[in-house]
């Protein structure tokens, strides 16, 4: 297969294409999510709490096979983008997106070895790591040289916002529920969050409420889905049953989010109160 054209890179109405990952895992007191607040010198949604994820690279879409090829291994892309309500050329690129984001933002691989082992420990892979957010190489580059392949099947679809940042970049963006892989390590050990951390769905969701954490309307309605699960099972459950239908624009007239639009918060922190 020839490279994907600018058209087939592209999202919905010619916004970028995006991923995100809602890395969760089962805490002491029930289901936790990794988040991190963006520093206040992003360009999008700076000092938000948001969840692992960023756009779509070129080099993340296939050059030559969509799937089944040496560096993929799980669920097909054609499945893939079956349950995504997408091509396969994209699902491909959105696969890898997210699990680039993850690694780079957090140190959690969602990866195999060639010969079938489990990635338990993604610390040799460090370098590899600050290239990636450098842009010195790219995941293709990444798995290659390490004889690694992508776990495909370690990712949930779960849902699809397209919208505009106040900096005004259009994003089409696809969410993606993972579990945080047994033995490996997560930290904030990145340029682009100020903190970072696991918390409870719920907890997160009383901090907007109380004006102590900023939340933007895809993040806020994820939480309010995962506030309903106890568990990593019951989590995965949801991802599931998960409507992969785009919520398009602004959704203040749909009364599934009335709660965002309509709560009066304290300003704790400053700034906007979303």
């Amino acid at each position: 297969m020839s490279v994907p054209t600018n058209e087939e890179q592209q999202g919905y109405q010619g916004a970028r294409l995006a991923a995100t990952v809602l890395l969760i895992r089962d805490g002491a007191e029930g289901l936790e999510v990794w988040v991190q607040e963006r520093v206040s010198s992003m360009r999008n949604y700076p000092g938000m709490t948001v969840f692992p994820g960023g756009g779509v690279d070129p080099r993340d879409f296939p050059a030559k096979t969509w799937d089944s090829g040496p560096l993929w291994s799980g669920t097909s892309a054609v499945a893939m983008a079956r349950r995504m309500r997408s091509t396969k050329v994209k699902a491909h690129a959105l696969v890898f997106a997210a699990v680039r984001e993850l690694f780079e933002e957090t140190g959690t691989l969602l990866a195999i070895h060639a010969d079938g082992r489990e990635v338990t420990d993604a610390h040799p892979f460090h370098a590899d790591r600050l290239a990636l957010e450098s842009h010195r190489l790219s995941l293709t580059d990444v798995l290659d040289r390490n004889h690694l392949k992508v776990r495909s099947d370690l990712l949930a679809p779960f849902a699809r916002w397209i919208g505009t940042s106040a900096a005004g970049n259009a994003f089409d963006t696809f969410s993606f529920l993972a579990v945080a892989p047994e033995g490996q390590d997560t930290d904030g050990d990145t340029s682009e969050a100020a903190s970072a951390g696991w918390l409870p769905p719920r907890l997160l969701l009383e901090g907007w409420r109380v004006g102590l954490v900023r939340l933007v309307i895809p993040t806020w309605a994820q939480l309010q889905i995962l506030a309903a699960a106890d568990s990593v099972v019951e989590a995965l459950d949801l991802a599931r049953q998960a409507d992969m239908r785009p919520v398009i624009g602004d959704p203040s007239g749909d009364p599934r989010y009335r709660e965002f639009y309509t709560t009066v918060r304290p300003d704790r922190i400053g700034g906007s109160r979303r």
